[in-house]
């Protein structure tokens, strides 16, 4: 599994959501921070990209707000102070001049994959016909979806949100320096411990397939991921058991064993520790979360 994918992988764990917003005279509406990846593309008019410091952005018709790390931000029909934005959105009108779709995938914790550390908090791209066409087919896909809530949309858009972020990150990998993105040796063991989380690494294991030093490795790896290779595959087994117990009915003696612990109370310490409740009050919100969509 590619750095990218991993990335894509993690954020999969979260839970998709996606609304429409449309605007006419003066406007403006303020997004929150999530503990999660956003993004935003505009499908009509002109907005303004009002972040919470600094000068609002002009976009156009096309453009991307790509948010790796959910900070609060805005959008207003000119120019605008984030603390001038009103905490509601106006209504939408029946004729609009600006519309613009979003999506985000809602993180269980506070960590996000390891490539979106490497990430500025706001990224502006815009749609490219030419080198990434499936862009703008992906957009209108999430448009559909947003606006239209059918049976099995919440599949089908967790999809569409998967291609959408794979795609911006490849866009954004072509205008940016890749070794700053991605360190051959380390991406290299990043696919390793994704693919098989549950084996009981060490860290001279992940150094020997890097071709390094373990001390060497641990600094390289902290340097392009952010963590360490101990902290990293922590991460990586309790992003696997939160996706089992999401989707599986799986026991937990069961998911502990495939997340890479030896019991299940090792399990349920470390995932209390990483998601702020146990294994099954975690299965329990999210069984209900399902039934209240």
């Amino acid at each position: 599994m590619d750095v990218i994918s991993a990335a894509v992988a993690t954020s999969r764990a979260g839970r998709a959501v996606a609304r429409l917003s449309r605007f006419a005279g003066q406007w403006g509406v303020r997004f929150p921070a999530v503990n999660g990846v956003g993004l935003h593309i505009v499908r009509k008019g002109s907005p303004w990209l009002v972040p919470e410091h600094g000068p609002a952005v002009p976009l156009g018709p096309g453009s991307i707000v790509f948010v790796p790390h959910g900070p609060v931000h805005g959008f207003a029909g000119a120019p605008a102070r984030f603390a001038d934005l009103p905490a509601e959105a106006t209504p939408e009108p029946q004729v609009c001049a600006v519309d613009f779709v979003s999506c985000c995938y809602h993180l269980d914790r506070g960590a996000a994959p390891e490539l979106f550390h490497e990430l500025p908090d706001v990224i502006i791209l815009a749609i490219d016909d030419e080198r990434f066409p499936a862009v703008r087919t992906l957009a209108d896909l999430l448009g559909e979806h947003a606006a239209d809530p059918r049976p099995g949309n919440e599949l089908a858009l967790a999809a569409v949100v998967d291609l959408l972020l794979i795609h911006l990150l490849r866009q954004w990998q072509d205008g940016a320096d890749p070794a700053a993105v991605q360190d051959p040796p380390v991406a290299a063991v990043l696919r390793t411990i994704r693919d098989d989380p549950a084996k009981p690494w060490t860290v001279r294991q992940l150094s020997t397939l890097a071709g390094m030093s373990p001390a060497s490795f641990t600094r390289r790896f902290a340097a392009v991921t952010g963590e360490t290779p101990g902290a990293y595959l922590t991460r990586a087994r309790l992003d696997r058991g939160a996706r089992l117990l999401r989707h599986t009915g799986l026991p937990l003696a069961e998911i502990a064993g495939q997340s890479g612990y030896a019991t299940e109370f090792s399990f349920s310490a470390a995932f209390r520790r990483e998601y702020g409740l146990a294994p099954g009050r975690f299965r329990q919100r999210e069984k209900a979360g399902e039934r209240d969509r």
